[in-house]
């Protein structure tokens, strides 16, 4: 099991658990991320969701080895889970927070900014790996609310850590090394502490703007023929080389990551 969902106190917990790997996401970890949340808009013991990560890091993004070549040689047609169903089609619309810590990468960035909330360690280091093999980043930019940082991360595939996305405007609160979970739990306490009517309806209408948005960055920009493109190809393809000649190295990468899935669309496929 990769993902557990607990409810303790009206708080349900999303856990991802391959810390060895930090939390680096297959088509099984999002599936099962889907069906918990899922779960969780009908549990009625539960009113708030906490999305987080065991070990050292949130999430590193898509695992290459399981994930970017399948979508490479389909031509960049992902067709594996899509955890943004879950977040937009929801019954109940209960809020989710993202305690983040260490690193969030590429297909993490999408699970994190999808929730209602962000809660950040300061040195939680963000990176949109997509822009350093030239996948198309625009849904990223727009998850990060379009800004000058966001254009900078999208363009540059440059980290950027919790301080500067504090500074930014893009959490909602910032947290001390080794305490993002706690201060998701506080925020979360808080929310309960409000007659929960009003706080779903509030969640359902930013759902629903940001799946306007999606869609409409998805009409635009979903033309680019990433996987056909002779400069990305080069880069993936190096990629999954390295990654499929030593399966033992560790996911985290400080130079080049795997592809994102089209541009306009509401995830990516490595990271």
């Amino acid at each position: 099991m990769t993902l557990t969902y607990t409810v303790r106190e009206r708080i349900a917990y999303f856990s991802f658990c391959r810390p060895e790997k930090h939390n680096a996401l297959r088509d099984v970890d999002l599936a099962d991320l889907t069906q918990a949340l899922t779960a969780f808009d009908a549990d009625d013991a539960a009113d708030v969701g906490i999305v987080f990560g065991e070990g050292r890091s949130f999430s590193s993004g898509s695992d290459v080895g399981m994930r970017m070549q399948r979508t490479f040689e389909d031509g960049g047609a992902y067709t594996g889970p899509d955890e943004s169903e879950a977040f937009f089609r929801a019954t109940n619309w209960k809020p989710v927070i993202a305690a983040v810590h260490g690193y969030c990468m590429g297909q993490a960035i999408n699970v994190a900014f999808l929730c209602d909330l962000v809660v950040a360690a300061r040195t939680t280091r963000f990176q949109v790996t997509e822009a350093l093999i030239g996948v198309p980043t625009a849904s990223f930019v727009d998850k990060l609310g379009g800004g000058p940082l966001a254009m900078k991360a999208g363009l540059t595939g440059a980290f950027f850590t919790g301080e500067e996305a504090a500074a930014a405007g893009l959490l909602a609160a910032l947290a001390e090394e080794g305490e993002h979970l706690s201060a998701a739990e506080d925020l979360a306490r808080t929310i309960l502490a409000n007659p929960q009517p009003g706080v779903r309806e509030l969640v359902r209408v930013r759902r629903t703007l940001a799946a306007e948005r999606a869609a409409r960055t998805s009409e635009i920009a979903g033309q680019f023929d990433w996987a056909n493109d002779p400069s990305a190809q080069e880069r993936i393809l190096a990629r999954i080389g390295r990654h499929t000649a030593a399966p033992s190295a560790p996911t985290i990468l400080t130079t080049r990551h795997p592809p994102g899935q089209g541009a306009g669309s509401h995830g990516s496929v490595g990271a």
